[in-house]
């Protein structure tokens, strides 16, 4: 069995500030402020599961969410445009209107 060096797992500090328990960790880039989705004790904080700790943070998920789905969905509407234009030859001269009148759609 070969033995493998396993990273050390990151330590979470947690700090009083004003009252407030806030929780820090370490990496590479310094230290970092931790939202975690779980209260000490036991109970899940919601607030930090949906937004990951701030509204900045769901704004900013909800977004890309939204541009990738709309992007998905007029990429899969024009394929099937134009799929039903080369279903019917007749049809794809009203085809190439829809797509700007561009010469490499050839008559079948």
């Amino acid at each position: 069995m070969l033995n493998y060096k396993q990273k050390p797992k990151q330590k979470i500090n947690s700090v009083f500030l004003d009252g407030d328990l806030i929780y820090l960790k370490k990496d590479f880039l310094g230290w970092h402020v931790i939202h975690p989705w779980k209260n000490p004790d036991g109970k899940i904080n919601w607030f930090n599961f949906f937004t990951g700790g701030s509204w900045w943070h769901l704004l900013i998920m909800v977004t890309l969410v939204l541009i990738i789905s709309l992007a998905i969905f007029e990429y899969t509407s024009n394929m099937n445009i134009l799929i039903s234009c080369f279903d019917n030859p007749i049809a794809l001269e009203n085809c190439k209107e829809s797509f700007g009148f561009q010469d490499y759609l050839i008559n079948p």
